[in-house]
């Protein structure tokens, strides 16, 4: 098939036939959605964010890296989306709920982005790796507790959505109690649709601002209180949109490279100690960055103007959605780009340029030491169904799969 040209008249909404981005992340094989794609598109191929909502796909190394460096042309702030300013996309319909503007980390630019984002980075900054690791083995061990003493679980549910989310709250200064809360909250949010969901969200929220005004009139040693004493002096509105861009959205990718490096070593015998497979947690954990990242796609940004990008003439108020696996998958096929040195192929999922990860060391400290215990302690794990059963949980942005279910042959003491 060859590829369409796209000519300068030609505008998203005139184009037909065109697949939802869905496809990419609950495909059983995304690599043939991806080669499909760029068939008959190219490496920017226009897709459905939801019926009546197109978007376009980056799937091309050099076109992704364009679009996260240049921030003066490529906007995150949706106010910029023409179809969200023209009504064709209600801020309280599925895909507006999600991408309609707000006050985050994730979701500005510019100077308030700068602000925030160095909230997060110097508080960061002073994240006690080896105290990091104590907090996760620790909560880490009372889940395996838990699962061991079924004789069986989902991994999914019964540890790798747990873990995250209860190390980082206790790391942001939330009591166990509170961090369970929290846990609680994620998991409706993450299982119910309509009021149930907004409800459990705004518990979240009001768990965080609770959080903030004690540690406004108790510091203690913890990120919530760092964020707060930053130079310059961030207001409660400031730092509640830093904890919950962290605390929240952080969690939910961390949940996801959890469990596809635990999934790596249920069904690759590459990965599988039992069947000869050597690498540690720490390789497969590599390995899932580039196989099946955290984000297989990004949120998207907004054109501020006219351009052309991989040959495809761009609109300003088009949005444009960084295509993370599909760009690796195309570094990988092309192998021409200083970028992929060999144990350099996972980088795109930290991003690049203004919003690029702010999390990436305490992330990998937590996935390690995350899927180094269950390693440890689960034994000889193995999965009660077929590996071809298994079925994603798949956004617009992330793949998940929605089960891991599991027996043990044997269990292993604590260590």
């Amino acid at each position: 098939m060859t590829v369409t040209t796209t000519t300068q008249s030609e505008r998203l909404v005139d184009l037909d036939d065109l697949i939802p981005l869905t496809e990419t992340t609950t495909s059983a094989d995304p690599g043939r959605v991806y080669e499909r794609l760029r068939a008959r598109w190219g490496n920017v191929a226009p897709v459905l964010l939801e019926p009546g909502v197109p978007a376009w796909l980056v799937l091309g190394h050099r076109e992704l890296v364009t679009v996260l460096r240049n921030e003066s042309l490529f906007a995150r702030d949706s106010r910029n989306w023409s179809l969200l300013a023209d009504g064709t996309v209600r801020p309280d319909s599925g895909v507006g709920g999600v991408l309609a503007p707000r006050d985050g980390i994730y979701y500005v630019d510019g100077l308030r982005h700068r602000h925030l984002r160095r909230l997060i980075d110097d508080a960061f900054e002073s994240v006690d790796e080896h105290r990091l690791a104590a907090i996760t083995e620790q909560w880490c061990g009372l889940a395996l507790d838990r699962v061991l003493a079924q004789g069986e679980a989902d991994l999914v549910g019964d540890y790798a959505r747990a873990v995250p989310l209860l190390v980082m709250s206790t790391v942001f200064g939330l009591e166990p109690e509170q961090a369970r809360a929290m846990l609680s909250h994620a998991r409706t949010v993450f299982q119910a649709k309509g009021a149930a969901g907004g409800e459990a969200l705004n518990a979240q929220r009001a768990l965080i601002a609770d959080l903030i005004a004690s540690r406004r009139a108790e510091p203690s040693d913890d990120l919530t209180s760092a964020i707060l004493r930053h130079p310059s002096q961030p207001t409660d509105l400031d730092a509640q949109s830093a904890v919950s861009a962290t605390l929240i959205l952080g969690s939910e990718f961390e949940v996801a490279w959890i469990t596809q490096a635990l999934r790596l070593r249920l069904t690759d015998p590459r990965f599988d100690g039992r069947s000869g497979g050597r690498l540690s947690a720490s390789d497969t954990l590599e390995a899932a960055l580039g196989s099946a990242p955290p984000a297989t796609n990004t949120g998207p940004r907004f054109a501020l103007a006219d351009t052309t990008l991989g040959g495809r003439k761009i609109w300003a108020g088009d949005a444009v959605v960084p295509g993370i696996l599909g760009a690796s998958a195309e570094s990988r096929a092309t192998g021409d780009d200083i970028w992929l040195e060999s144990g350099n192929l996972s980088y795109l999922t930290w991003g690049a340029g203004p919003h690029s990860c702010p999390a990436r060391r305490p992330a990998t400290v937590i996935a390690q030491v995350a899927v180094g215990a269950g390693l440890r302690r689960l034994g000889g794990v193995t999965l009660t169904v077929p590996p071809e059963s298994l079925r994603a949980t798949g956004t617009l942005w992330s793949s998940v799969p929605q089960h891991l279910p599991v027996r043990f042959e044997e269990q292993r003491p604590a260590r």
